[in-house]
């Protein structure tokens, strides 16, 4: 009986120790397995934080670098102009080396005694974008305004006395400084130039022909690089000769004050911009 004890006993002891010898690897893995877990997080942690704090200096970094910026660009009005500048300030219709042709209708502004209207047709060629030499011939149409038939018929004053413009050839030269673009109606920017054209020239009246001083003013606006519409106020002065009632020939200082609004051709065509 004892003995049977005895080895129930022993068979006892060795299941359990095999048992338990096959639970605990088990055991093992299961908390190993939860360590590398726990290890991955804090390593994604540790690398978040410092992927922030290494983009918290670089953004530090640009706020100290942006005064040194600044304070470089105020320093480009100290460099001396290049003489090349017109290679970066280009205009949107080129001139250089190109004829001008125009064509507009015009009226004078500021005869009290005619009503003077009239074609004006103008050429011109630059030598570089800003000068250029211009001819012009002017014809002028004229009536009378009412005041100058009463003066006529009710009080016979010869109407010779008064100056009637009839045409004016000339020469002048072309000075275009200013330019840019406006908006049209905010629908479209239109580049444009604004001209002055100092000249000489000679003026036909009803009683002979006079030489002429002649300034201008004058706005292009681009259509393309070939064509624009253009406006402008021509001054011609001049000493023309008139007769009074008793036949007494006398020169009296005058002056014309055209406004023209017509179109400028360009050629040959821009092999250029």
């Amino acid at each position: 009986m004892r003995l049977a004890t005895l080895v129930s006993s022993t068979l006892l002891l060795v299941f359990s120790s095999a048992g338990f010898s096959q639970i605990l690897p088990r055991e093992d893995k299961q908390a190993e397995a939860g360590l590398e877990d726990l290890y991955d997080k804090f390593e994604t942690q540790e690398s978040q934080k410092a992927e922030k704090k290494k983009a918290s200096e670089a953004a530090k970094e640009e706020e100290k670098k942006a005064p040194q910026d600044i304070n470089k660009i105020s320093e480009l009005v100290r460099l001396s102009p290049f003489d090349d500048i017109a290679v970066i300030e280009k205009r949107y219709l080129p001139k250089t080396n190109r004829f001008e042709l125009s064509a507009s209708g015009m009226v004078s502004t500021n005869n009290a005694f005619f009503n003077n209207v009239g074609a004006n047709v103008r050429g011109a060629f630059f030598f570089n974008e800003k000068y250029g030499v211009e001819g012009i011939y002017q014809y002028i149409s004229s009536s009378e305004r009412p005041i100058t038939k009463g003066l006529s018929s009710n009080q016979s004053v010869l109407t010779t006395a008064l100056v009637e413009p009839k045409s004016f050839y000339g020469a002048t030269f072309k000075w275009a400084p200013i330019y840019g673009k406006m908006a049209w109606f905010q629908q479209k920017i239109v580049p444009f130039d604004i001209y002055f054209t100092p000249g000489i020239g000679v003026t036909n009246t009803a009683n002979g022909s006079s030489t002429s001083v002649t300034l201008g003013v004058g706005q292009l606006f681009a259509l393309s690089k070939s064509y624009g519409v253009r406006w402008d106020f021509n001054w011609n002065f001049y000493s023309a000769a008139t007769t009074d009632s008793t036949g007494t020939t006398a020169n009296s200082a005058h002056s014309d004050l055209f406004l023209g609004v017509g179109f400028s051709f360009f050629i040959p065509e821009a092999t250029y911009r």
